[in-house]
């Protein structure tokens, strides 16, 4: 299977259990790996046949800054509902969401969740 792959859009964004984390936000790092079939795309030359990386890191920065999760196992989620909703020809979405700041008391990289849907796991999308 063909993948689109975005490797660490910075969000800034309002997500944590902590008071603080909402108030005062933080970045969030986003990977995605969108699958799809990519053939007409690369045959054809042609933006209209793929998806628009732009449209995509959009939509991220759209969702991740619309609401104000607690977990950010939500917030990955809402991403891939989205992706799936705009853009059709997607077949599967894996997320990874870093969090590099997160308040825990501990000197770490990050702390990250990562999900992956296909299309047929949920019909609405």
């Amino acid at each position: 299977m063909d993948k689109i792959i975005i490797e660490d859009l910075e969000v800034y964004a309002y997500h944590g259990v902590a008071k603080e984390e909402k108030k005062l936000g933080q970045l969030f790092l986003i990977s995605l790996h969108i699958s799809t079939d990519l053939e007409w795309a690369a045959v054809g030359d042609n933006l209209d046949s793929t998806i628009n990386y732009a449209q995509v890191c959009d939509t991220v920065k759209e969702v991740l800054q619309a609401e104000k999760y607690d977990l950010i196992e939500t917030a990955a989620m809402k991403v891939i509902e989205e992706i799936f909703k705009k853009f059709s020809s997607t077949m599967v979405v894996k997320v990874l969401l870093k969090k590099p700041w997160a308040p825990m008391g501990h000197h770490l990289k990050f702390a990250a969740v990562e999900l992956e849907r296909a299309r047929s796991d949920r019909n609405e999308w």
